[in-house]
């Protein structure tokens, strides 16, 4: 029987390997890499008078979330999984570990000002939401458009 070769299949292979023994070495979580770090899924829209923030953070508690702004730019801060110390993960006998701890951070500029004062952040199921108001001057204002004829009746 013949077999035919694929070498990207054999590098796929051999980047599974590396990852594997590395992972047994070290524990690492392979979700949070440690090149990339962690990232939360984010959306962000405008509903009108507030733009809106969803972050997934899944295993973290509204404790391991710090959230601040500076001028036009929010930072997003937290923690994820659990430190181990070396005393107990050296008593253990590891079968797998996969869960990891990191520390990250993202920023992202605002596409409009908004209040500070009155943003309001909601954590629930993994899923942080932040409602920030537009500032006064970043909000639509309608201007009433009036006829010669309307502007000649009021005087």
């Amino acid at each position: 029987m013949v077999t035919r070769w694929t070498p990207l299949f054999d590098v796929d292979r051999m980047f599974d390997e590396m990852d594997r023994m590395v992972t047994d070495r070290v524990g690492h979580n392979r979700g949070v890499s440690r090149n990339r770090g962690y990232r939360p899924a984010m959306d962000m829209y405008d509903a009108g008078e507030h733009i809106v923030i969803r972050a997934l953070i899944p295993g973290a508690r509204p404790d391991d979330l710090d959230i601040s702004m500076e001028q036009n730019t929010l930072t997003l801060r937290g923690t994820l999984g659990y430190r181990v110390d070396d005393e107990q993960a050296r008593s253990v006998t590891w079968y797998q570990r996969e869960i990891g701890f990191t520390e990250w951070a993202e920023s992202i500029q605002l596409p409009t000002p908004v209040d500070a004062d009155q943003a309001e952040a909601d954590f629930e199921n993994g899923i942080l939401t932040l409602s920030l108001p537009k500032a006064e001057q970043a909000r639509i204002k309608r201007i009433p458009v009036h006829s010669h004829h309307e502007l000649q009746s009021q005087s």
